[in-house]
């Protein structure tokens, strides 16, 4: 039959009704006795099915089916929503506290402290080489972008 037979690997939903994912899967005759491991990502909706099926079909063949049922019943997910990071209790950032007049120069007059979040990533990006993650929404007046300046006020210092 050739060098190589072509597979279809499905997931569907409890009922058959919904494919979840599928794809294509090459078998080369010189690896047909070794094990293979597929990796894939499938949706879960609520409530949790009991199972879903996953179905390998011959490219070329017709009937030689396989499908194995995947259970849900002991599978441990995380938590839905992990909690956020709690903000530490802080006095706010004062703006004389940038490291020079030209930094503070940089913000309104207007501005005399910065809001909690900057103030609680201030130290990590202004004073150390750590990698710092900063989430928001965009347009949340968190402040991300003044966290970046933080960092680059470090990398103009050095």
């Amino acid at each position: 039959h050739g060098h190589a037979e072509a597979f279809w690997i499905v997931v569907e939903d409890v009922d058959g009704e919904r494919v979840l994912h599928y794809e294509r899967f090459l078998l080369r005759a010189r690896y047909a006795t070794d094990e293979h491991h597929v990796t894939f990502t499938v949706p879960l909706f609520d409530p949790l099915p009991p199972q879903y099926f996953v179905r390998v079909m011959s490219d070329r063949w017709l009937g030689p089916d396989n499908v194995l049922a995947v259970s849900f019943r002991n599978l441990l997910l995380p938590e839905r929503f992990p909690p956020h990071t709690e903000l530490l209790d802080m006095q706010p950032l004062q703006r004389a506290q940038l490291g020079g007049v030209e930094y503070e120069a940089l913000y309104d007059a207007d501005v005399r402290h910065f809001n909690a979040i900057q103030t609680q990533v201030f130290a990590a990006v202004r004073h150390t080489d750590d990698n710092a993650l900063v989430c928001a929404p965009q347009g949340s007046a968190c402040g991300k972008v003044v966290c970046a300046e933080f960092a680059l006020m470090r990398m103009l210092d050095q």
